[in-house]
């Protein structure tokens, strides 16, 4: 607020940085700078700039010649409204209906491109397992529920509003009677990339279930199991109250590199036969983790943690 104030008092108009990441040939990888707080709204403009054109005016001004430039923002804050909304669909189960086994992706993106591969890819993914197990009309005894998140990109604030809602407070780790309904959640969020594995968010009780339900798909290169975490996304408030809650592993293509949050996140970067592999993979996982006589193993239930500040947001 004080540095924001003394670039206004100097007469800055706007502040220009580079894009970060691998931010190489043009392309610009975009962030969030400024305040989402009303009452402390945000005056100044910040112009992110792929490198090489960032690059160009930082030497014309190291050698002493002015650059001028001409900025002609415009944005529209929509404020009659400003709840943000999860989009749930489900299909209900046989004889444990009340037991729910969940799918889930986010809806939101950086403005930069469209967000294709992050991550209207993942929700694809989702909207396509579920059409699977519809269509075939497979026995389901547990209930399918999909959840199309809104917030992920904001600090994941769609998933982590319904497990608090539904299945506990990480807070105070109370957890509410629906916490031991859950079989278990599955997460796709890394891009355009086949589904090679699981992480297995430290639960490895969970290995040979997973091994087994990767099987029929060792011949399209899903069969990697690997102990280790993943963050950043949606899994993450179920794992954080003790429920059994996994991202896929993908391949990652030209994610990282190139369209992750960049002008790049476009139609042309999705890789339709990818998603199609992906979807068989994670209607096999919904249809497994419904019929299997027991829920998942769960690892044991976390201690409270402190209140989330929009400082540790993402």
């Amino acid at each position: 607020m004080a540095r924001t104030e003394f670039l206004i008092n100097e007469g800055i108009a706007a502040i220009i940085q580079p894009g970060s990441g691998n931010s190489t040939m043009g392309t610009v990888f975009t962030g969030g700078t400024g305040s989402r707080d009303p009452k402390n709204p945000t005056k100044l403009s910040t112009l992110i700039f792929a490198p090489e054109y960032y690059n160009r005016i930082v030497r014309i001004l190291d050698k002493g010649t002015p650059v001028r430039i001409e900025a002609n923002v415009k944005n529209t804050f929509y404020d009659q409204d400003l709840n943000a909304f999860n989009v749930i669909a489900e299909i209900p189960g046989g004889r444990r209906a009340d037991e729910v086994v969940m799918l889930g992706a986010h809806l939101d993106s950086w403005h930069a491109g469209t967000g294709a591969t992050d991550n209207a890819a993942g929700c694809a993914v989702m909207l396509e397992a579920m059409r699977i197990l519809k269509t075939l009309q497979l026995p389901l005894d547990r209930t399918v529920r999909l959840a199309l998140w809104t917030g992920e990109e904001q600090g994941i604030y769609g998933s982590r509003a319904y497990v608090k809602s539904h299945f506990a407070d990480p807070v105070t780790m109370s957890v509410l009677p629906d916490h031991a309904k859950l079989a278990g959640y599955f997460n796709v969020d890394n891009g355009t990339g086949k589904i090679r594995g699981v992480y297995l968010q430290g639960n490895d009780m969970v290995r040979p279930i997973f091994e087994s339900w990767l099987a029929p798909f060792a011949d399209l290169g899903a069969r990697t199991l690997t102990i280790r975490d993943t963050d950043g996304t949606d899994h993450l408030p179920f794992d954080a109250v003790g429920l059994p809650g996994f991202q896929f592993i993908q391949d990652p293509v030209d994610y990282s590199t190139r369209t992750h949050h960049s002008e790049l996140d476009v139609y042309d970067h999705v890789q339709a036969a990818d998603l199609m592999q992906a979807s068989a993979i994670v209607a096999s996982f919904a249809y497994n983790a419904a019929n299997r006589s027991d829920k998942l193993p769960r690892k044991p239930l976390p201690k409270p943690m402190p209140p989330r500040t929009d400082a540790a947001a993402r």
